[in-house]
């Protein structure tokens, strides 16, 4: 926090079972305003973990199986989802595995723009992209590796589940995070964001230069980055990670592509064993003007959530080095 970037942060942690909340910073940059458990921030792609725990529940509801080919859920056909005969599954696309470009349209939107533009050349392709836009746009989608093979973050992928799961559960997918996870958990402060609608508690998310950003409420990657949630809510969330007695939480936490020592992937969490054998189950979010993560260990029944408004090439970094010193305390 001492250096002049940073704008405001939010610490939520479990320690056996018992939780801690601290604040530090603003919620925005022009007057003094501290954070506290009900400020409400973007996620990112920790968006992506709910869909994924949604994937697990309709695994074990017996609406799909993880090895599905997707296009079974696509309502025209995508001859050109496969690579060599080898179909995209369900499974690939909460794992990173799919083989899809991470971004939709797939194509160079920047050019040789100044790159101090490109959150706004962003924000102004995806502000009218469709869902409409993106399903057409999948025809045009050329895979070059084998679905499996090889892990790579994708928005695509991950927006892709989401309509899937909106499809299978017959609701959208707004309604399917109340039902399943906020009304349940008791999470107050944790939204869908929708275009030209920001909750009232919601921080100022800025870049590294201090400038205020677009929010992620883009139509395309709703589903994919677009939950927004308090330090309270998800200490709330994290309890329920935390609990793998319950079925769905403990198949979403199973190792699906790679080796637990590097780090593998779950149900779109990683999967790591740490130095002394425990397993650290985590994700990171980041958004334009925010930054995230967290990082849970169910075997000691603890974790950590860090939640920031503002985002550069090295927030992400610093948070996730934050809370292995926290851990170590």
């Amino acid at each position: 926090m001492q250096n002049n970037s940073r704008v405001g942060i939010s610490v939520g942690i479990i320690k056996n079972g018992k939780k801690f909340i601290y604040n530090y910073g603003s919620t925005r940059k022009d007057k003094q305003d501290l954070p506290t458990e009900y400020t409400i921030y973007e996620l990112a792609s920790i968006t992506k973990t709910f869909g994924a725990t949604l994937l697990a529940k309709a695994v074990l509801d017996k609406k799909v199986n993880l090895n599905d080919d997707i296009r079974k859920y696509l309502k025209v056909d995508y001859p050109n989802l496969e690579f060599n005969g080898m179909p995209i599954t369900l499974v690939n696309l909460a794992n990173l595995t799919s083989g899809l470009p991470n971004w939709m349209p797939d194509k160079d939107i920047f050019g040789k723009a100044d790159p101090d533009t490109i959150p706004y050349i962003l924000d102004s392709v995806h502000t009218i992209y469709s869902r409409q836009d993106l399903y057409r746009d999948l025809h045009q989608v050329k895979l070059k590796v084998l679905p499996g093979s090889i892990s790579k973050h994708c928005n695509t992928a991950a927006q892709l589940l989401g309509y899937i799961m909106e499809r299978v559960y017959n609701d959208n997918y707004e309604n399917l995070l109340k039902k399943y996870f906020a009304k349940p958990l008791k999470m107050k402060n944790t939204y869908l964001l929708k275009s030209g609608e920001v909750p009232l508690k919601m921080a100022k998310g800025y870049d590294g230069r201090g400038r205020i950003m677009p929010v992620i409420d883009w139509e395309d990657l709703r589903v994919a980055a677009s939950i927004t949630s308090s330090t309270s809510d998800m200490l709330k969330y994290m309890v329920f990670q935390l609990n793998e007695k319950d079925p769905v939480v403990s198949l979403s936490h199973q190792p699906t592509f790679g080796k637990m020592e590097d780090g593998a992937i779950a149900l779109n969490w990683k999967v790591k064993k740490t130095e002394d054998g425990r397993r650290s189950i985590s994700h990171t979010g980041g958004s334009l003007g925010f930054s995230s993560y967290m990082v849970f260990y169910p075997d000691l029944n603890s974790g950590i959530v860090l939640l920031s408004n503002e985002a550069d090439q090295e927030t992400q970094n610093e948070l996730i080095i934050l809370a292995d010193k926290i851990m170590k305390r």
